[in-house]
């Protein structure tokens, strides 16, 4: 009995040690500690992402090298200063014209050298024509005046002549079909040769005609209303200047819209996933970052597109639609900084 009340109080005093050794935690510690750790998930869960944009156009108009000639690529001539506002109607670029205008006055020669051909062998074939027919007509005549001959009865005339008469008959009948067949010959020719005269002469005012529109096209126009935005070599980003040779297909400028603006944007492949469109974002105009204003994303591209400047990363691109007050300044083509909260 004594033995078994010495193990229960050794028990009690060995819990009583161990509940002692558990420091005591207050409610607002307790509080405090799960604020902290909430505020560290949420750390990880939600982080900032900075993306490059440009305020840009939903309509605008693009000016790409025109494919004029046989060339493949052209030089900027002259371009209207980047930042002015083109007018309707307002040439924007010019391509170096030269070689084009060198095209031109061959074809015009080409053209006069088919033109002048094509009436001196008309009125070679118009003579050949002409002696035909006369020729024609004279056989006829022989032939009259043969039946003439042999209608005479042979009882009349002397065998011989009257055989005579007879074989002179068949002898012009002969050369009336040969005079025949000549001119059908003739006139064949004739048809033939006006008709491939007629192609190759049509042939040279068409080329003439497309070498002349390629000169227009070597003139780029404005259709709508907006500050001139150069393009940029996607190999170096530097901007297409006067004097740059640039091969065909190539966008040199861009004039948008005063109107309808909206922010394009890029993200990295792989912060793709962390936004969603209708995230809200925060806008800051490089040239005005002390007046932020916000956005929503409306659109990100399905298909990643390279950007060779920014390395070999693919991008996608993001849409972003906004609304500023009226003391921001906003012209198409200014630089963006886009602050998205980001999901990791």
């Amino acid at each position: 009995m004594q033995l078994k009340r010495i193990a229960f109080l050794s028990v009690v005093s060995f819990a009583l040690l161990n509940f002692t050794s558990i420091p005591y935690v207050s409610a607002e510690e307790s509080a405090q500690t799960r604020s902290s750790e909430q505020l560290a998930t949420n750390t990880q869960v939600s982080q900032k992402l900075l993306l490059t944009g440009q305020i840009s156009s939903v309509k605008s108009q693009s000016f790409m090298v025109p494919k004029a000639g046989d060339a493949w690529r052209y030089q900027i001539q002259w371009m209207l200063p980047e930042g002015a506002i083109a007018e309707v109607g307002q040439t924007v670029v010019i391509f170096d014209k030269s070689q084009i205008a060198n095209q031109i006055e061959q074809l015009e020669a080409s053209l006069l050298r088919v033109t002048a051909q094509e009436q001196s062998q008309f009125i070679d074939l118009n003579s050949s024509v002409l002696q035909a027919k006369f020729d024609l007509k004279q056989k006829r005549t022989e032939v009259d005046k043969s039946q003439l001959d042999a209608s005479v009865p042979a009882d009349f005339i002397a065998a011989k002549d009257y055989a005579e008469n007879q074989f002179k008959l068949m002898q012009a009948q002969s050369e009336l079909v040969k005079a025949e067949q000549s001119l059908k010959e003739v006139l064949d020719k004739q048809v033939a040769s006006n008709s491939q005269l007629a192609i190759d002469r049509k042939r040279a005012q068409l080329e003439l005609q497309q070498a002349l529109n390629g000169l227009e096209q070597l003139e780029l126009k404005a259709e709508i209303k907006g500050p001139v935005l150069y393009g940029s070599d996607p190999w170096n980003s530097k901007k297409f200047a006067v004097g740059d040779t640039v091969q065909i297909g190539r966008q040199v400028a861009t004039v948008p819209a005063m109107e309808e603006l909206e922010v394009i944007a890029w993200v990295n492949e792989v912060d793709v996933d962390k936004i969603h469109v209708g995230s809200p974002v925060e806008l800051r105009l490089d040239s005005q970052s002390s007046k932020p204003f916000n956005g929503e994303i409306k659109g990100i591209g399905r298909q990643a597109q390279k950007q060779t400047a920014w390395g070999q990363s693919n991008w996608f691109k993001v849409e972003v639609s906004f609304s500023a007050s009226d003391n921001i300044k906003i012209v198409p083509g200014m630089s963006v900084l886009v602050s998205a909260e980001g999901r990791s």
